[in-house]
């Protein structure tokens, strides 16, 4: 906006030179265009963020064992000095400083007093929510850099629309809050052809924003590198006169984010900041060692080759799709034909490489959602007819299907958590598929000893290798019968293993009955997961 007023001022110099009174007007007129524009900024983030905290409270349910996994649990764990972490954690593949953030705000919760209320479960989940409103409000503003401001009430409406938006926002999984520093990088990014830095004396700061940004998502996720190495490369092609200036701003910003985030968990994972010598800590390289060339995601699913293309996109754009195409295509016939390009060709480069990986998620490719969402705002703003009915059928298509997922789908899986803070049993087993549930960071109660079937992966490649949780599922009677664990006063069981008579026989013997139920889900692609989650009381 800055910028609007000192064209304006440049445009009417002539004609006010000799005129006082003329320009002082002008002056005024364009110091109140700014007041306005910032107003109209406030506005608009305030209205992003009303709707995340609502958000925020609307979510109740369980989506990915990483939600809590690897964030909430190590923070707590990292805070509280009790709790349970993972192989990841053991085997040093994931950087601390995704958690390090909910490691404060559970220091802060203790510091008040509060860890033993209701805050220490909802304040990361606040936080998030707030991050989430952050990135819609880049999201907007993008679309109105990027492409032009008609599109602003689309693309609000879009990115507070969309059911998956609406469904990852509050939750604490690395890909949420990666998302937010990679649409913020994207409003600083000198796209070619917007930004011509052969004449723009600032694109230098604001490069080094962008990647100061981008070295951030890249931290909590190192595959957001793929985003950067796409337009770093656009970028160098495209401005021949500043590659040695482009290649030294990026080298620095680069080794300066490297050695910070290996400085960070050398000193969390060894205790002191000696190791930086004799072991230093190299997280991204470690993951990629583990999970990319040792194949140990694999352990955790495969799909096919094609799989973000014909269910990953299709089931996070749902009846957002059609309207998504058609703004791609009306965009390539536009002036901004060379941005949508750019963003095309961007979106299919993360697709192709996600691609070419066996083990697929819906919420690896969410930083490239807020690109899709302002090819769907283009498309409604160039719709002729139908509109409304349009807009209306995307309402109510869209938001039914986020909030029944917030509020609903495997609520269970938390709700007996919660259950068990309150009741504070002294030995808790549970028999579901391994991180079915959260964990501490709900409890919160030393006190409480409880026990899970376990999954972790095969690190040494045994081929005949079959983890604890299955099994336990290849035979349940013949698991429960040599139990080596001890035998807990409350069980926390899907309400599908009560179907097997063996299983419920072996129940009775032990004398547990049903204390307690939770309604989990109405439906579970997974058997396993099938009914609500009941809580068994009895045993030794």
């Amino acid at each position: 906006m800055t910028d609007n007023v000192a064209a304006l001022r440049h445009r009417t110099s002539g004609k006010s030179r000799n005129n006082p009174v003329q320009e002082k007007k002008q002056d005024v007129s364009a110091l109140a265009e700014q007041r306005s524009g910032r107003s109209s900024r406030l506005f608009v983030f305030t209205v992003c963020l009303v709707f995340r905290l609502i958000n925020a409270a609307l979510t109740r349910t369980y989506d990915n064992p990483d939600e809590y996994w690897q964030a909430q649990e190590v923070a707590h764990r990292m805070v509280f000095g009790y709790g349970y972490v993972t192989w990841e954690w053991r085997e040093k593949i994931r950087s601390y400083a995704h958690p390090l953030v909910f490691a404060a705000i559970y220091k802060l919760v203790a510091m008040l007093g509060l860890d033993d209320t209701n805050l220490l479960i909802l304040a990361p989940r606040y936080f998030q929510a707030c991050l989430a409103a952050v990135a819609d409000y880049a999201t907007y503003a993008l679309a109105k850099r990027t492409i032009e401001n008609n599109i602003a009430p689309y693309i609000l409406f879009a990115t507070l629309c969309s059911w998956f938006n609406f469904f990852m926002a509050a939750r604490t999984l690395s890909n949420a809050m990666e998302t937010v520093f990679t649409v913020l990088a994207l409003n600083y990014w000198p796209f070619p052809g917007l930004v011509d830095i052969s004449l723009d004396r600032r694109w230098q700061r604001h490069y080094r924003i962008a990647l100061g940004l981008a070295s951030v998502a890249c931290i909590l996720r190192p595959t957001n590198v793929l985003i950067w190495v796409f337009l770093g490369l656009q970028l160098l092609i495209n401005s021949p006169q500043k590659r040695w200036a482009i290649l030294f701003q990026t080298a620095m910003i680069g080794i300066v984010s490297l050695v910070c985030v290996i400085l960070l968990d050398t000193r969390i994972y060894n205790g002191h900041w000696r190791a930086i010598l004799s072991d230093p800590v190299v997280a991204p390289l470690r993951f990629f060692q583990v999970n990319v060339v040792a194949s140990i995601s694999l352990f955790y699913g495969t799909h096919p080759w094609h799989w973000y293309f014909s269910q990953g996109v299709p089931v996070m754009a749902t009846t957002f799709l059609p309207v998504m195409m058609y703004g791609y295509y009306k965009l390539t016939q536009s002036e901004h034909r060379r941005q949508a390009k750019l963003y095309g060709q961007l979106v299919a480069w993360i697709l192709l490489v996600y691609s070419l990986l066996s083990h697929k998620e819906f919420r690896f490719v969410f930083p490239i959602l807020p690109l899709l969402l302002i090819f769907a705002a283009y498309g409604l703003s160039q719709l002729q007819g139908y509109k409304k009915s349009i807009i209306f059928g995307l309402i109510f298509t869209q938001f039914p299907m986020g909030i029944y997922l917030n509020l609903w789908h495997q609520r269970g899986v938390m709700d007996v958590m919660v259950w068990i803070k309150q009741q504070q049993p002294p030995l808790v087993g549970v028999l579901m598929p391994c991180h079915s549930t959260p964990w501490q960071s709900i409890v919160h109660n030393p006190k409480v000893d409880m026990w899970f079937l376990t999954c972790e992966p095969p690190l040494t490649h045994d081929p005949n290798y079959v983890d604890e949780a299955d099994q336990f599922y290849a035979n349940p009677a013949r698991f429960l019968s040599q139990l080596t664990r001890p035998w807990p006063t409350h069980l926390v069981v899907f309400e599908n293993l009560l179907h097997d008579p063996e299983v419920k026989q072996i129940l009775d013997d032990g004398h547990y009955h049903i204390c307690q139920r939770f309604f989990n889900t109405h439906f579970h692609d997974d058997k396993r997961r099938r009914g609500d989650v009941m809580v068994l009381c009895g045993g030794a």
